[in-house]
């Protein structure tokens, strides 16, 4: 995943400055900056592009060593240090790779003109790398792994799951006649569908291909309506002429099944009974 398709949190305004504005600044002034901001790095900048990072360890460092009214500008004249910066265009294991190797705990991200985009701190990885382990890319969703380790975080509560599996109907056909990309877009669009059907609390997954399952937490009657509204979304779709159809199995916790396996089971056997169907 490349690190632009990343939605990460921009460092503030007040926290980028061209280096002409911060030169006359002294250690004092940005000290009490960043105290007074809650912040621990400020990035330094000519001409939009990447210059300096100033650390809460610079300041701290440069305070015990009484260069409390030392200007910045003179400070960087004295403590020269190179900017690590990576392309917006790169991955996020590259990122990573390249923060170790360089043991650094903050890493400037530019745009393709060099100019200055974001910073991503070491700790922010462990949240992105995280996202990426447990989604798919391509949708957004869950992936299968994470989907298996909610089955075991929830096969012992007493609280009532719905499942419902969902299979798009002819799509090898659709990759055949209108390409992969199509068929790519055509994924996007039923995780949409999917995303704006559940609620937040409730549980989206693509499994792989294009089968697609979903956890809710509520009633069995609320269930088929849900499963329903889905379907029906679906096979309400048209993309540059192809109306979308799927089928969908569904069952309930513990309405069907005191174990959440079987349930898993009925669902994704309910799913393939109703695909056979639509075969006839």
């Amino acid at each position: 995943m490349k690190l632009k398709n990343i939605i990460m949190e921009d460092k503030k305004d007040k926290e980028v400055f061209e280096f002409k504005e911060i030169k006359d600044k002294t250690i004092s002034d940005i000290s009490r900056f960043f105290t007074k901001n809650d912040i621990n790095s400020c990035i330094i900048t000519k001409n939009k592009k990447p210059y300096y990072i100033l650390t809460a360890t610079d300041i701290i460092d440069a305070l015990v060593a009484h260069y409390d009214n030392m200007n910045i500008a003179t400070y960087i004249e004295k403590n020269p240090k190179k900017v690590i910066a990576i392309s917006e265009e790169e991955t996020v294991f590259e990122a990573y790779r390249l923060m170790r190797s360089y043991r650094i705990h903050h890493l400037i991200i530019v745009d393709k003109q060099g100019n200055y985009k974001a910073v991503i701190d070491f700790n922010d990885f462990a949240s992105y790398l995280t996202e990426i382990a447990l989604k798919d890319e391509m949708t957004g969703l869950y992936n299968k792994r994470f989907f298996e380790f909610i089955i075991d975080r929830y096969k012992n509560e007493d609280i009532e799951i719905g499942l419902i599996f969902i299979d798009l109907d002819n799509f090898k056909k659709i990759n055949d006649i209108y390409g992969h990309m199509f068929g790519d877009r055509v994924l996007k669009k039923v995780a949409s569908i999917i995303r704006h059907v559940i609620r937040d609390i409730d549980y989206a997954f693509r499994f792989g291909g294009d089968e697609f399952v979903v956890m809710v937490f509520t009633s069995n009657e609320v269930l088929a309506k849900i499963a329903n509204r889905i379907k029906n979304t679906v096979k309400n779709t048209v993309m540059d002429n192809v109306r979308l159809e799927c089928s969908i199995g569904y069952a309930h916790f513990p309405t069907d099944s005191d174990d959440l396996e079987e349930v898993l089971k009925l669902a994704d056997e309910r799913m393939y009974k109703e695909k056979k169907a639509n075969k006839r």
